[in-house]
């Protein structure tokens, strides 16, 4: 048996022994996924040699009784041994945390049997055991839940993505307007508690975030997906600054300049604003540190100062002190007596 034939075979196969395949079964999807039409016989050959009968090597296949037939299934933890390393199985099952339980119930078969093998590695191994369950990921934020979708959109988008296919959505805007879209998917990104399906109309668009939660029916389409050469994703996540996009994507940074209280200095001080930040310590009367950074005007950066309260006053640009007082006097509004 060729080594495309085995792997072609493995990939098919159910990991557990409810979902076993009868030869018969196998050689349906075998033709459905592409393959050339091929006999009975010739499946049931592959079969025992995947078996490895007779002790020949370790066995890969699982066998259940379905009447006078017997129906297939991997042996997660013989496969893996051969695939995945520990260390490929810790990072596997921490990237499944980082999209949550949302990714993990939508992902396709494929996805699935690279879960129960991780699982079963990690399982195998007390030192994994314990990096396993004493390394956590904590969102950023006050804990909201994660946004909802409808699992079948993502697993259209991975299909798609996969296939390098078109997806036809339905989708959302946030003001309510509703409208189908036919799409080339870029890639898939998870951000507080969202996920951002990254995908262009045409050729001449420019690449954007379009969040699930607002699809509400996804299918993959028969074209080509129109991608970009130059498209890399964690390039347009840098450029975009997080998908905090620029106010004016053609205008220059501004050099931001605040005054910040010395109980929350350390914000900046631990995670700074920008690579050229710099602080000056309190001097003569000035109670309070100054900081200064470069930084993009970005759609967040306003509420960002706002999150810092009555810690920090923005001394420059004068057009973002003037943006972030104008917030404060419409938000004094709502409590004012």
């Amino acid at each position: 048996m060729k080594l495309k034939t085995g792997v072609h075979l493995l990939r098919m196969l159910p990991t557990r022994p409810e979902g076993a395949l009868t030869t018969a079964e196998i050689s349906q999807r075998w033709t459905r996924n592409g393959g050339a039409p091929v006999d009975i016989r010739s499946i049931q050959r592959y079969m025992e040699q995947l078996r490895a009968k007779d002790g020949e090597g370790p066995a890969l296949l699982g066998t259940e009784k379905r009447g006078r037939e017997r129906a297939y299934y991997l042996l997660t933890s013989q496969v893996a041994n051969w695939f995945m390393t520990e260390e490929a199985a810790l990072d596997l099952q921490l990237s499944r945390d980082v999209f949550g339980r949302a990714l993990r119930a939508g992902s396709k078969s494929n996805a699935g049997k690279l879960a129960d093998m991780a699982e079963q590695i990690v399982a195998a191994s007390p030192e994994a055991q314990r990096i396993r369950e004493r390394l956590q990921i904590a969102p950023d934020g006050i804990g909201r839940l994660p946004a909802r979708f409808e699992t079948e959109v993502l697993r259209a988008a991975i299909d798609a993505i996969g296939k390098n296919r078109k997806l036809k959505l339905t989708y959302k805007s946030s003001q309510g307007k509703v409208a189908g879209e036919l799409v080339s998917p870029l890639g898939l990104v998870a951000k507080d508690g969202t996920i951002y399906l990254v995908a262009v109309r045409g050729l001449t668009d420019s690449p954007r975030p379009l969040p699930l939660h607002r699809v509400s029916a996804a299918e993959v389409h028969f074209q080509q997906a129109q991608l970009r050469p130059e498209f890399e994703l964690k390039k347009y996540i840098l450029d975009s600054h997080q998908f905090s996009h620029p106010l004016d994507p053609k205008a220059d940074p501004v050099v931001l300049k605040l005054r910040v209280a010395p109980e929350t200095i350390y914000h900046f001080k631990e995670r700074p604003l920008s690579a050229d930040q710099k602080e000056l310590a309190p001097k003569g009367a000035e109670p309070w540190w100054v900081v200064t950074a470069t930084v993009p005007n970005t759609l967040l950066l306003v509420p960002f100062l706002l999150s810092m309260g009555h810690w920090i006053e923005v001394v420059e640009p004068a057009d973002v002190r003037a943006k972030t007082a104008e917030r404060v006097g419409e938000m004094w509004a709502h409590y004012a007596p």
